[in-house]
């Protein structure tokens, strides 16, 4: 696995938008304050031009440059951490034109959530890049800052191996006065396990389950040979949803389960959906992975619900479970 360097201490971030792109008012506040707080810190803010451009689809800008922009931003000997603006649901147009030799050539920890899968995935499970799900840009704006979002930062900067998850999280998205919005502590969280308190280990790799879906029914990623080089130390598959029905939900697992995805898998961990259409998600996952004899975990501070954890793709993780919370441990080999 080829761990990209963490951040400098001066290290400059990139912004870019490889699916949508930003134009509400409180949205570009909410930058100006996310480059104004990593200032301070010492991070200087490279944005792409398509951070602030959208079509009348939302595309920030087409594919070709998008990709192109992204490029810039891995070959800068500057920038050291890339951030998707935000997510979106164009961001496969950019597999046509993405060279992947340029983030071999230049690893870099590239982030984001959501319709950033797309190139998340890729980049760990057939390119063997590590990378981060976890926020978007716009979280480094809020006032304050949510622990999750200076964790984040740790994470990147390699200060930080191991996080404890949140307890309380929002239930879905709000509007915004000011852009500096803060978290809301809406509900309380609770981690729960398909086999009460647990405790298991692997390489950590998943994302949006709408797009590992599309993956999975186009063939336009192939996990195999991430599956085939770490299944002996164990796989943990996250996933998330942001819009799925109980019929999609069972048909994917299943799907994938029979092609073999999920050979080596030590558990499965589930982010909160943001929507989900049937009586029970758990129950729905649990069927479909029955023939799986490890851990099922459910709650997690992952995807649309925030705060998100830093879930790192590709990097051997240690999940314990125990009493409706939850501690990652990370490991760099």
């Amino acid at each position: 696995m080829i761990v990209p360097p963490f951040l400098r201490p001066s290290g400059s971030i990139g912004v870019t938008a490889p699916s949508f792109g930003v134009t509400d008012p409180t949205d570009i506040a909410r930058f100006a304050n996310a480059k104004r707080r990593l200032g301070e810190l010492g991070h200087r803010v490279i944005e792409t031009p398509d951070v602030y451009t959208t079509d009348e689809k939302g595309r920030s800008a087409p594919a070709r440059q998008r990709t192109e922009e992204l490029c810039s931003l891995l070959e800068d000997p500057d920038v050291g951490y890339i951030v998707a603006a935000k997510g979106g649901d164009y961001q496969i147009e950019m597999l046509e034109f993405m060279d992947w030799d340029v983030l071999k050539r230049s690893p870099k920890w590239i982030q984001g959530y959501s319709d950033n899968t797309v190139l998340l995935f890729k980049a760990t499970a057939e390119h063997d890049v590590a990378t981060i799900y976890g926020s978007n840009f716009g979280d480094y704006g809020m006032e304050p800052w949510h622990r999750s979002v200076q964790e984040n930062l740790e994470f990147v900067e390699g200060r930080r191996s191991s996080q404890d998850s949140f307890p309380f999280h929002e239930e879905g998205f709000c509007d915004r006065v000011t852009g500096l919005e803060g978290l809301r502590e809406e509900s309380p969280t609770l981690w729960t396990s398909s086999c009460g308190d647990a405790s298991f280990s692997g390489r950590l790799i998943g994302g949006c389950m709408d797009v590992l879906e599309w993956f999975h029914k186009t063939g336009a990623a192939d996990p195999g040979g991430f599956v085939s080089k770490y299944s002996k130390e164990g796989i943990i598959w996250y996933m998330e949803t942001y819009d799925m029905d109980e019929g999609r939900v069972s048909r994917m697992l299943e799907g994938m389960s029979g092609d073999g995805w999920f050979e080596g898998a030590s558990g499965f961990v589930f982010g909160r959906p943001l929507f989900f259409h049937g009586e029970d998600f758990a129950a729905t996952v649990e069927e479909a992975l029955s023939g799986f004899d490890v851990p099922k975990v459910f709650g997690a501070d992952v995807g649309h619900k925030a705060p998100r954890m830093t879930f790192l793709n590709g990097v051997m993780s240690r999940f314990e479970v125990a009493g409706g919370s939850c501690r990652i441990d990370y490991t760099i080999r």
